[in-house]
């Protein structure tokens, strides 16, 4: 089961991702306009291909996509309130590394750095708590997603014994199901991308456990309307795709809790 629905949504995320979608239109209609010249149904896949990837590199597009995602995540987690909530854990979950002869905050990359910072944040605001450090490598002898953000945390001031690495996850998936002997009957705090958080909550409340919010890299705060934000551009586009992302694998997380003997909460 687990391994179909694996298969499964590789296969429908390369068709309904914006970019893919896009290539996938453009390729069919260039070989329906080769094979019948004289139709325009070849013209209009082309134009249509085009057309959606403008659509979904506009700033507000990405904005429609991804806002509900943020909404979901709820608002930042204020340390005061999660030491009165008697949270002994803060858990950021790993992302994004570069690779090469980088600084700590270098090599830290994108969402990753933004997650990590918001990690101390809370962790130097709750006393005797304990930063979990979260994210593998797929490569062997790369450093781990988990290494790289504890480098960092210990040159912002964090000591080593105040650190905890998980550093063989892969997904999320993953990360819950590892961390989950560390974690059961403990309270904590959640920390990753907003628009990534309430599909993280619901790996984490599927293997028993039951954090506490605290979203990160809100990319979705606010829309300016101005000139600039009607102009398509590839940051749109990323954030597209990483809000498509995010509703198709809550779509087959779901899909695969009823499979496997019923519904988990989802975040409210």
């Amino acid at each position: 089961m687990d391994f179909f629905l694996f298969t499964l949504k590789k296969i429908v995320s390369a068709f309904f991702y914006p970019l893919q979608l896009a290539g996938v239109l453009w390729l069919i209609g260039v070989i329906v306009w080769i094979k019948r010249p004289r139709s325009r149904k070849g013209l209009a896949l082309v134009a249509a291909s085009g057309i959606w990837l403008l659509v979904m590199s506009s700033p507000f597009a990405s904005f429609v996509i991804v806002k509900p995602l943020e909404n979901m995540a709820g608002p930042y987690a204020e340390p005061a309130g999660l030491a009165g909530k008697g949270v002994e854990y803060i858990v950021v979950l790993g992302g994004d590394i570069r690779l090469g002869n980088l600084t700590p905050a270098d090599r830290v990359a994108n969402s990753s750095l933004v997650r990590v910072m918001e990690g101390i944040r809370l962790w130097k605001g709750i006393p005797g708590s304990r930063l979990v450090l979260s994210g593998g490598s797929e490569s062997a002898g790369v450093m781990t997603s988990a290494e790289a953000m504890s480098l960092l945390a210990r040159q912002l001031g964090v000591p080593k014994d105040a650190i905890v690495l998980e550093d063989r996850s892969l997904d999320t998936e993953e990360e819950a199901r590892l961390l989950r002997p560390l974690l059961a009957n403990r309270k904590f705090a959640l920390v990753t991308t907003a628009l990534h958080m309430n599909r993280s909550l619901m790996h984490f409340r599927r293997v028993g456990l039951d954090p506490f919010a605290a979203p990160a890299d809100f990319q979705a705060k606010e829309f300016r309307y101005r000139v600039r934000s009607l102009i398509p551009s590839v940051d749109s586009l990323i954030r597209s795709q990483a809000g498509v992302h995010e509703y198709l694998g809550t779509l087959f997380l779901i899909i695969k809790q009823r499979g496997i003997g019923g519904m988990q909460p989802l975040a409210g």
